[in-house]
């Protein structure tokens, strides 16, 4: 869980995200920074410690390179099926406007972090948690593992980023990529690397230039493909609100309002100051 009230997402300017609710689950292999979930030699030496100590294995015991290789196929595997939905604490950082949300062309999405769909699911395919920012890379896998393999205490590597992205203050939201809702791709994709193995199956449009995989089985297989999108619904009531960044066109400008209105979201506008280096905020 979170101890903020409200989390924020800043995102580029979609339309169908009114239509949908999606919010993309994105796997490693899509991550923007190259140090997410490549832990540590350590870390790997503790984590194959842990794995063998159900079978009794003593600290006399030499870890061989094949122990190792094993497990580290294991974490990949972890690794590769689980996705990340990044949101913030803030939602009037200049960098985060411009990097994440179009250049300031974009939104930032507000969601209430007490509803349920945040809370840690019971089957433990989603979970929030507040990212934790280091100088050095984890050397150890958490001291609750020490007296044997509680694989639910090692997601604390998911929540593990280099200090170097303090300014994004980041909470995540970690989930199930088998769990998605909907999983997309571009209809080149499909054609040149799926088509073939489905001749029967018709993948149904979901914008006019992606489809969905929702009822292929091959989804499970290709969801930690960067160009593949795995993606998670969102339920509208737990959105509070909707800001336009400061350089949106005013026609997407009205669009989202019409929306806001519709689904009861607080619509706001963010201005460039005149004075200083910040943005203001008005509630329309």
């Amino acid at each position: 869980m979170t101890d903020v009230p409200y989390l924020f997402k800043y995102m580029p300017y979609r339309k169908e995200f009114f239509e949908n609710f999606y919010l993309r689950c994105t796997p490693r292999s899509a991550l923007n920074d190259p140090f997410e979930l490549r832990p540590s030699d350590q870390y790997m030496r503790d984590h194959t410690w842990d794995l063998l100590a159900q079978r009794e294995m003593t600290p006399e015991t030499e870890l061989s390179e094949e122990l190792l290789d094993f497990n580290s196929g294991f974490l990949k595997r972890a690794f590769n099926k689980m996705g990340i939905v990044s949101f913030s604490e803030t939602n009037d950082n200049l960098l985060m406007w411009s990097h994440y949300a179009d250049n300031h062309r974009g939104i930032v999405v507000t969601f209430n972090t007490s509803h349920d769909f945040f809370k840690k699911d019971g089957s433990k395919s989603r979970q929030l948690g507040r990212v934790q920012y280091r100088k050095d890379r984890m050397k150890a896998v958490p001291l609750a593992l020490k007296n044997g393999f509680h694989m639910s205490d090692s997601t604390r590597i998911y929540f593990e980023k280099s200090d170097e992205w303090i300014y994004e203050k980041e909470h995540r939201l970690i989930c199930d990529l088998y769990a998605s809702n909907d999983t997309l791709c571009s209809t080149e994709y499909y054609d040149e690397k799926l088509r073939h193995k489905y001749p029967n199956y018709n993948p149904e449009p979901a914008t006019k230039e992606m489809v969905s995989l929702k009822d292929i089985e091959a989804r499970y297989n290709i969801a930690s493909d960067p160009e593949v999108l795995c993606m998670l619904e969102v339920p509208k009531d737990c959105i509070r609100s909707v800001t336009c960044g400061a350089l949106m066109a005013p026609s997407d400008k009205e669009y989202v309002k019409a929306k806001a209105e519709e689904f009861n979201f607080v619509f706001i506008e963010a201005k460039i100051d005149e004075s200083e280096y910040r943005l203001n905020f008005v509630t329309v």
